[in-house]
């Protein structure tokens, strides 16, 4: 009876934190996806689901049926699993995301087109890539001086500014974005993605898009869209 006390407010306690990660991870989805990354929060949410649910189940009897208190964790699981099947458009991490990131977004629109550059990846990677130049290295190029080394050449070359291009990297660093495409039709803002799949922002200057329909550059299809106003969507495909 002395053990059960404290063994009691020990599960309690890691239930409660367990059934917050998971409300949380459902409210705010986008958020918990780019703290992790892609697949691993697949596998992170499974096992935060599984020990959630067992501690949450384990503390009603060793708390007692009687308490109100010994109910909390689960039904938090339970409102996660609703916020996730019942109500899947909420999208509060999503809109919270875009309005966080706004006016980084909308300028990377307008700069990528005033500096002529078509496609860029953040410098962080190991592909990097100024429109038709590709550097392959462990390097990560934050800041203006790495980047004339690097792409000093081409820069002068095709008459780009390196101002602009410091810029626009500094601006898809800023909004969690690893990369940029521009097309006649499109500015795609990838934000992250595994293997044959991506997710992140788009902007269509032609058309207003659809779930189904095929992105460049890979042609993957649309499974998730997200509106947002003045052409702006977030995209999941497959």
């Amino acid at each position: 009876m002395q053990l059960r006390k404290p063994l009691a407010k020990g599960v309690k306690i890691i239930a409660f934190i367990f059934s917050c990660m998971l409300l949380l991870a459902c409210v705010f989805d986008l958020q918990y996806s780019l703290l992790t990354g892609p697949f691993i929060d697949v596998l992170l949410l499974m096992g935060i689901t599984l020990l959630g649910l067992l501690f949450s189940l384990v503390l009603i009897p060793l708390n007692g049926v009687e308490k109100l208190a010994s109910y909390v964790p689960f039904a938090m699981i339970i409102a996660a699993f609703c916020l996730s099947f019942l109500v899947p458009r909420l999208n509060i991490g999503h809109t919270l995301h875009y309005y966080t990131n706004r006016a980084d977004l909308n300028r990377l629109d307008e700069l990528s087109k005033e500096a002529e550059v078509y496609e860029m990846t953040d410098m962080l990677r190991y592909q990097k890539r100024l429109n038709d130049k590709a550097i392959s290295n462990g390097r990560s190029y934050t800041n203006k001086a790495d980047i004339e080394k690097a792409f000093g050449s081409y820069i002068t070359e095709h008459n780009l500014k390196l101002e602009q291009v410091s810029e626009l990297r500094d601006r898809l660093e800023n909004s969690n974005t690893i990369s940029l495409q521009r097309t006649d039709d499109y500015l795609i803002l990838t934000v992250d993605g595994f293997v044959d799949n991506e997710y992140g922002y788009v902007k269509s200057f032609a058309k207003e898009l659809k779930e189904g329909e095929t992105l460049p550059p890979f042609g993957f299809v649309i499974v998730r869209l997200i509106e947002f106003g003045d052409g702006w969507y977030f995209f999941y495909t497959t």
